[in-house]
C-alpha cells in the first residue's frame, strides 16, 4: 500500500499532510504554548522525525530518531544523484502495468523507505509517550504497542489465525494465483531475483509499522477520540487514500481509503490496538509484491539505454 516516488514528492507530502491534521485538529495556535501534548509531538516528529521525542524529554531516543532518518535520506538522495538512476518517465511504462528496476534505483528505494517510514513511526512513538503521560481525559485509549511488539506482529500465529486477517490474506493470495499477465517488475542484469524477493520482504516491515503506526495509531485514534469513532474512521481513511497516488505498485486513493477504512475498523474492534493491522499490511502487501515480481522478468538492456 506503499508507493515509492522520488524524494521531493514524497517529504513535501508528508509536511502537507502534518499541516493538514494540525489545522484539523485546531493546534496550529495552541503549538506555541502546548509544545508536549499528543498531538503536536506526533506531528512535530512527523515533520522532524526525534522532535516530538525531545519534546517529551526522551533525548537519545529523539537523537536515535533524527539519525536514521537523516542517513537513510541522504543515502537515498545519493543514489538518486547517480546517472543510472530510473526517472519516473523511464522506470514506469505509459500502460501502467510495467516498472523497470535497476540496483542504483532499489538502494535508493530502500533507504527512501526507512526515511519515510521512519518519520511515521516516530510520529507514532511520540504520540503513544505523551499520551501515556497525558493525565487528561480521552474517550479512546492510549497507545501501548513498542516497535518490537509492532516488527513482530506480521509473525505472530495468534494475529494471523484471526478469521479478520486470514480471511482478507486468503483473498488477496486467491487473486495473486489469478495475476499472470498483471503488473511486473522488470529488474536489469545487476538485479537479481532474490535482490527483489529480500527487498519486498524487509521494506514492507518498515511501510506496515510506520503506515499502521502513523495513520491508526495516531490519526485513527486522535480523531475518533475527538468526534467519535464513526466520523473518526472516515476522516482517517480518507486521509490515508489521498497519501497514495496509485503508482507502481501502489494502491490509488480510492483502493487505499478502503483499506483504510477496514484496518481502522480493525483497530476499533481491538481496542484501537493495531498489532494485528500491521500484520494484515505486511502480508498483503508481501504478496502483492510476490506477484508483481513473478509476473516480470529480466530485461538486460535496461542498464545501456539510461546511460547515454
Amino acid at each position: 500500500m506503499i508507493m515509492s516516488p522520488v524524494v521531493a514528492r514524497v517529504w513535501p507530502a508528508n509536511t502537507l499532510i502534518s499541516m493538514a491534521i494540525a489545522c484539523t485538529l485546531g493546534v496550529c495556535p495552541a503549538a506555541a504554548r502546548a509544545q508536549t501534548s499528543p498531538s503536536v509531538a506526533a506531528l512535530a516528529s512527523l515533520i522532524v522525525p526525534g522532535l516530538g521525542q525531545a519534546s517529551n524529554g526522551s533525548y537519545e531516543e529523539a537523537a536515535a530518531h533524527f539519525g536514521i532518518f537523516a542517513v537513510s535520506l541522504s543515502t537515498a538522495l545519493h543514489y538518486q544523484d547517480k546517472p543510472d538512476f530510473l526517472s519516473d518517465d523511464v522506470r514506469y511504462d505509459d500502460a501502467g502495468n510495467r516498472e523497470f528496476i535497476n540496483q542504483t534505483t532499489l538502494r535508493r528505494d530502500f533507504a527512501l523507505r526507512l526515511a519515510t517510514d521512519t518519520a511515521l513511526y516516530s510520529s507514532y512513538s511520540a504520540y503513544r509517550d505523551a499520551r501515556q503521560r497525558d493525565d487528561r481525559s480521552y474517550r479512546t485509549p492510549a497507545p501501548k504497542e513498542s516497535l518490537s511488539d509492532l516488527a513482530l506482529a506480521p509473525f505472530s500465529w495468534k494475529l494471523l489465525s484471526r478469521p479478520t486477517t486470514f480471511i482478507p490474506l486468503a483473498l488477496q493470495a486467491w487473486a495473486v494465483s489469478r495475476s499472470k499477465g498483471a503488473y511486473g517488475i522488470y529488474r536489469s542484469d545487476d538485479v537479481s531475483t532474490r535482490d527483489l524477493h529480500i527487498y519486498n520482504v524487509t521494506a514492507n516491515e518498515f511501510t506496515a509499522v510506520g503506515e499502521e503506526g502513523f495513520f491508526r495509531g495516531f490519526v485513527n485514534n486522535e480523531f475518533s477520540d475527538r468526534w467519535g469513532n464513526g466520523w473518526g474512521l472516515v476522516w482517517s481513511s480518507l486521509l490515508f487514500g489521498v497519501s497514495h497516488t496509485g503508482q507502481g505498485q501502489a494502491a490509488n486513493a480510492f483502493q487505499a481509503s478502503l483499506a483504510g477504512a477496514y484496518l481502522g475498523w480493525m483497530q476499533q474492534r481491538n481496542e484501537f490496538e493495531i498489532v494485528e493491522g500491521v500484520a494484515l499490511h505486511y502480508w498483503f502487501n508481501v504478496l502483492a509484491g510476490i506477484a508483481a515480481i513473478r509476473n516480470g522478468g529480466s530485461a538486460p538492456l535496461l542498464s545501456l539505454s539510461v546511460s547515454f
